[in-house]
Parts: structure tokens; sequence; C-alpha cells
């Protein structure tokens, strides 16, 4: 537990390049010898990983006979997980300019809840969603390195590094997204206290509240433009990981269908199979989720104020949500929501088809 700890603290401060963040202030901060730390590393990484994976792919040789098929897809998920890795190291300083970006809205959103009547904490299901995210994290890279691990016959200190190499480069697939996640999930969170708030003074008459109403509606705003900002700076990165993620999917499907049918082939090995690839889907589902929640907090409906006197200022409020509906697109192609996910585990379904029929043609 310990070590898969420091896995993902590690692998999260490669990526993101934000080693502490300051909870009383909310902001996040990088020192000189992180961003020094973490270039090294990030060159290191980037040098020495079509090595290891050279050296990981003559392990798998040497485990047994596959069919060709099988090592056209290893190689397939492996070239495409590398380009990947590339683009997310090379752009990683964007990233990190949309996280300091978001420091001051985040002492706004504190001050602003310090200020509030008893709202001061995140709504019991959004802290369940950041907890489950948490999870699948943590069990994406421990069953990563577990994979590499016992890919090899055999153990060195030459392995050991290429152990270390290969762990940090495949812990970057899944950290990457958990900071859209997070980025997703403050704001999800501001708006819903936001919302909270307005449903309070809604009815107030007070010039306190009346002020603290305009600065509620100052704060929908800033979340509203960090959102669409954060959106465009990952946009890219969240369509490459999503490319990553689909052939990873089509691969793992596959090699689950061939090994599962494989007499040779251990039960546990199977259900370590199985559980990896589920709680990948629900990795990227957790993402999809996060974004719907941010558009439905941002646009919450107002119906029950119809039937309390509405003042001039919460009617201007009401018309202004009612015209600034927030969408999230990735890169202009498509939409980031549950339904986007759905489709791609349909895609992903079919092929899976595709590729068995190519695996029948070629074993003829």
């Amino acid at each position: 537990m310990a070590f898969a700890l420091v896995k993902i603290y590690f692998g999260y401060s490669l990526v993101i390049g934000i080693t502490s963040q300051k909870l009383d202030k909310q902001s996040f901060q990088s020192t000189l010898f992180t961003r020094v730390y973490a270039l090294i590393a990030n060159i290191i990484t980037l040098a020495m990983l079509p090595l290891a994976i050279w050296h990981t792919r003559l392990s798998f040789l040497a485990i047994g006979k596959f069919p060709r098929l099988i090592l056209i897809t290893n190689d397939v998920r492996h070239v495409v997980s590398y380009l990947v890795i590339v683009y997310t190291v090379l752009s990683r300083g964007f990233r990190d300019t949309a996280f300091k970006e978001m420091t001051p809205l985040l002492r706004r959103l504190l001050q602003e809840e310090r200020r509030g009547t008893g709202i001061r904490r995140a709504r019991r299901s959004l802290k369940i969603i950041l907890y489950v995210k948490f999870f699948t994290v943590w069990w994406l890279c421990i069953t990563e390195s577990f994979f590499v691990f016992f890919s090899w016959n055999s153990f060195t200190w030459m392995k050991l590094v290429q152990f270390i190499v290969m762990s940090n480069a495949m812990n970057i697939l899944e950290m990457v997204p958990m900071g859209y996640f997070l980025g997703l999930w403050h704001i999800a969170r501001g708006f819903d206290y936001v919302n909270k708030r307005m449903d309070e003074i809604k009815t107030s008459k007070s010039i306190r509240d009346l002020k603290e109403l305009q600065d509620l509606w100052g704060l929908h705003a800033g979340l509203t433009k960090t959102a669409l900002k954060i959106n465009r700076t990952y946009g890219p990165q969240m369509l490459a990981s999503r490319f990553d993620h689909f052939i990873i999917g089509v691969v793992q499907a596959y090699w689950g269908a061939f090994f599962a049918y494989n007499r040779s082939t251990s039960f546990l090995w199977i259900a370590y199979g199985f559980g990896q690839y589920y709680i990948r889907s629900l990795d990227y589902y957790l993402i999809d989720y996060m974004c719907d929640l941010v558009v439905k907090y941002q646009g919450a409906a107002k119906h029950s104020w119809s039937e309390s006197h509405w003042t001039k200022e919460i009617s201007s409020y009401v018309i202004y949500v009612n015209s600034s509906k927030l969408q999230l697109w990735t890169c202009g192609l498509f939409q980031a929501n549950r339904s986007l996910w759905f489709e791609m585990m349909s895609s992903v379904l079919y092929y899976i088809l595709v590729v068995l029929q190519f695996h029948l043609v070629m074993g003829n």
C-alpha cells in the first residue's frame, strides 16, 4: 500500500508538475527543485521507455508461443501509449497554467463558503465520486505495475530500472485524466455551493444578502469561464487519452477472450484481467459523469423559485443562468458526457468482433 501511494504521488508530480496543494489557501505551488527533478525524470522516462518496452516484449515472447495477432496488438498498444506519453510530457506546461489560474477562484470559493451559513462542505455524493475515482486510479497504477513485474521471467538490477521507468510511464496515462477530473470536481463543488446559497437568499430583501447575491453571481460566472478554459486546455490531451483508452480496451478484451479459453491460463489471471478491464471502464465513466454534473449544476433549474416572490436581482440572475448554458466539447468534435462513454464502449465491442474475426482468419 505504501509503495502504491508513493508511485501515485511521484507519477502525479511528474506529469502535473504541482507537488503541493495547500488546502487552507486553496493554492497550487511548485518549487525549483520539483521542476528540475520532474524535467530530468521525464527526459529519462522518454529516453528509456522504448528500451523497456522492447525488453518487456522479449520477456513476453519467452513465456510461450502466441498467435501472431496477439503480438501485433501488443505492439500497437505500446506504440500508441508511447506516443500519448510523449505528447503528455511535452504539453505539461499548458496543464500547469490551467491549474495555477484556478488558484484565485478556489480562494474565492473558500471565502464564500466561510461567509455562508452552514454550507461549508461538498455534498456527500460528490465526496463518494471523488473517493471512487481515487480508488480506480490507485487500482490501475497497482495492476499496471503488477503486470509489468510478472511479465519478466528473471530479475536483475537493470530490469529493476526498466520496471521503474515502465511503471512511471504507464502511470502517466492514468494521472493526467485525474487532473482533468479534479479540476471539474472543484468547479462542480463551486456550482453546487452557489445553487444552495441562492436557494437560501432568493426571498431575502436584506441589503447584505443582495450584496452576497452579486458576489455569488460573479462566482458563478467565474466558475463557468474556468470550466470552459480547463476543458479547452485539456481537450487535445483528453482526445489522446480517450484514443489510448479505446485501444487498450479493444486489446485487453481480445486478450481476455483468447486467454479465457486457453486451458493453460490460471483462473487468477483471468479474474485479474476482468477486474482491471471493468475498473478502467469505470474510471473513464467517472470522468464523463463529472462532466455531466458540471453542466447540470451550472444550469440548475429554478422551478421551485416560481412559487415565491422574485426580486429584480433574482429575476436578472435567472435570466443570466438560462442564457449561459454550459457545453463541454472536446476539441470541437464531441461533447464530453455519459452518452460519449456509452458510444465508446459500443465502439470497443464492435472492434473486438473485428479483431476476433482476424484472429480466426489468421489462425486458419
